[in-house]
C-alpha cells in the first residue's frame, strides 16, 4: 500500500518536472545565478523524479483518470492481462465486439488581435454567432478593460464539439498574474478573474564598467527596466560623467516573476545593488517597515533617497557647466545659470524630486520648457524640449523618477541637449554641487530589522556567486577530459 501511495506522488512529481523541462525560457529563468530558493524547488523535483523512477520499477503510460501506475501491467486473479480484460469490456451484451466511439473532444483555438480590430470582430473571425459575441463582450467587460486592448492581445477559445459558433470558455491574460475569463454556464455567460501560476524567483547580474553605466550593464544581461530603476536609484549619490570611470564594478539583485504557462518572465523591485567606484563604494538594499512604507538604504540606514535626484536622465554627460561662458550662439560671455546634458531627441527627462508642475510651455529661448515646484524652496527647470510627457500640465502633481518630457533642441541651441536648473529660494543654483538634506535614517526596531534582513540578502547572493563559481569549475574540468 505504501509503495503504492509513493509511486502516484513521484509520479505525479515527474510529470510536473517534465512539463517544465519542456520551457526553454523556465530553464534560463532557473540558471545557475538564480535565487538558492529557486534552485532548491527543482532540485527537489529532479530528486522526486530520480525516486519514482526506482520506486515504480518500469514505465508506463498512463490515460486520463488513472491514479496509479503500480498496477498497470499486472494480471488479474483468473491469469488474464490488463489487455484481455479490456476486450471483454469492449464486448455488447449480445456478444457482438462493436467499440463505443467516445465523443469528440472540444475544441482549442488561439486568435490575436489585429490592427485596429475590436473582440467582438475578432470573436466573429472566430465564428462566434453576432448575438453570442455581444453577450460575451458584455459580459467580460465587467472584469477588465477591454478598451486597453492592444494589437497582439491573444484571445483563447475552447469551443463544444460539433459546435464552432459558441463558447464553453474564453481566456485572455490582461495582466502577468492574471487573466480575464468567461465561461458559458446553464446557458448563461460569466465573467470572472482568474489568478495565473507563477513562480517567485531572484537575479542576481554583476559585471565591469567598460565605457558608461547603461551600456554596461546592459551587456552584463540586466534587463532595461531594471537599468532605469538602478539608475533613478543612484542618481540621488552618483555624478554620472565624474564619478563612474571604467573598471568600476556593479553587482544587482533583483526579484522576477516566471509564469510556465506563458513561459515567460517579469522583472521585479531591486533588492540590492553594490557599486564599487574608484573614489568610493556605494550600496543601498530595499526595506519595508510595519507599516509597508519601503525605500533603499545603505549600511549604515540612512536613506539613500534624497529631495532631488542629481541627474534627471538616464546617461548624463555635461557638455556646457554651471557659471560664466561663451554663449555658443550669441557669441559673447554671459551667466550659464544650469547644466546642460547631451541628450539625443527623444532621451526621456525624469521629475527630479516629487512636485507641483508650475509651468509647462513655450518659454523663449528655453523652448519647450517644464518647471516644477517641489517645496517652499526648491524648484527645478527642464529646457529645449522636444516634447512633454503624457498629461503634463500646470497643476499636474508629479512623482520623482516620472518622465515629464523628451530632450530635443527647441529653443536657442545648436544641438539637442536638456538644459536643468535647481532654484533655491527663486535663485538659480549649480545643481552637481548643491547639498541636499538627507532624507530617512532608521533607528531602533526598525535598523535591527533592517540589518537582518540585508545579512540575509548579503548571504544569498554570497551562495549564489559560490554556485556561479563551482558550476564554472565543473564545466571546464569536463571540456578538459574531452
Amino acid at each position: 500500500m505504501l509503495k503504492h501511495t509513493l509511486s502516484q506522488y513521484f509520479f505525479a512529481a515527474a510529470e510536473k518536472l517534465r512539463y517544465y523541462s519542456e520551457k526553454i525560457a523556465f530553464k534560463n529563468a532557473l540558471s545557475a545565478s538564480e535565487s538558492p530558493a529557486g534552485f532548491l524547488i527543482i532540485a527537489g523535483i529532479g530528486l522526486s523524479m530520480v525516486i519514482a523512477i526506482n520506486v515504480v520499477g518500469t514505465s508506463a503510460e498512463v490515460g486520463p483518470g488513472h491514479d496509479s501506475v503500480a498496477s498497470i501491467s499486472a494480471p488479474h486473479e483468473d491469469g488474464s492481462k490488463p489487455e484481455d480484460l479490456a476486450a471483454r469490456n469492449l464486448q455488447k451484451p449480445n456478444g457482438s465486439s462493436t467499440t463505443n466511439l467516445p465523443l469528440p473532444p472540444p475544441s482549442e483555438e488561439a486568435f490575436n488581435l489585429n490592427k485596429g480590430e475590436t473582440l467582438i470582430r475578432l470573436l466573429r473571425r472566430a465564428s462566434i454567432t453576432n448575438g453570442n459575441a455581444h453577450a460575451i463582450v458584455n459580459q467580460l467587460g465587467k472584469v477588465t478593460n477591454l478598451r486597453k486592448l492592444q494589437r497582439g492581445q491573444e484571445i483563447r477559445l475552447i469551443k463544444p464539439a460539433g459546435n464552432s459558433k459558441d463558447i464553453i470558455s474564453l481566456s485572455m491574460r490582461d495582466a502577468f498574474d492574471e487573466e480575464a475569463y468567461i465561461e458559458k454556464i446553464d446557458g448563461r455567460y460569466e465573467a470572472r478573474r482568474k489568478p495565473l501560476e507563477t513562480i517567485e524567483l531572484t537575479h542576481l547580474v554583476e559585471g565591469t564598467i567598460t565605457d558608461n553605466l547603461y551600456l554596461s550593464s546592459k551587456r552584463a544581461g540586466l534587463p532595461d527596466s531594471v537599468i532605469i530603476e538602478l539608475i533613478r536609484m543612484m542618481s540621488f549619490n552618483v555624478d554620472f560623467e565624474r564619478e563612474i570611470r571604467v573598471g568600476d564594478q556593479f553587482e544587482v539583485y533583483f526579484e522576477r516573476r516566471y509564469a510556465p504557462d506563458f513561459d515567460d518572465t517579469e522583472n521585479g523591485r531591486i533588492l540590492h545593488v553594490n557599486l564599487e567606484l574608484k573614489k568610493r563604494p556605494l550600496n543601498a538594499t530595499w526595506y519595508e517597515d510595519a507599516s509597508g512604507a519601503g525605500e533603499y538604504f545603505d549600511e549604515k540606514g540612512a536613506s539613500t533617497r534624497r529631495a532631488l535626484m542629481k541627474t534627471p536622465l538616464d546617461v548624463a554627460v555635461v557638455t556646457s557647466r554651471y557659471g560664466k561662458r561663451k554663449h555658443p550662439v550669441l557669441g559673447y560671455t554671459r551667466m550659464h545659470k544650469g547644466v546642460d546634458f547631451r541628450a539625443p531627441t527623444g532621451t526621456p527627462i525624469m521629475a527630479a524630486g516629487d512636485g507641483v508642475i508650475e509651468m509647462s510651455a513655450r518659454n523663449g529661448s528655453y523652448g519647450n520648457y517644464v518647471r516644477i515646484r517641489h517645496n517652499d524652496t526648491y524648484k527645478t527647470a527642464y529646457g529645449h524640449l522636444s516634447r512633454y510627457g503624457k498629461g503634463i500640465k500646470r497643476g499636474k502633481r508629479v512623482k520623482q523618477g516620472q518622465v515629464i518630457g523628451y530632450s530635443g533642441a527647441t529653443g536657442r541651441v545648436t544641438a539637442a541637449h536638456l538644459h536643468y536648473e535647481v532654484l533655491v529660494s527663486g535663485r538659480q543654483s549649480n545643481p552637481l554641487t548643491l547639498k541636499l538634506p538627507t532624507g530617512r535614517v532608521l533607528k531602533d526596531s526598525d535598523l535591527s530589522q533592517f540589518n537582518t534582513r540585508r545579512s540575509n540578502i548579503v548571504a544569498d547572493m554570497a551562495r549564489i556567486k559560490t554556485r556561479e563559481q563551482l558550476l564554472a569549475a565543473a564545466q571546464n574540468q569536463t571540456a578538459a577530459a574531452r
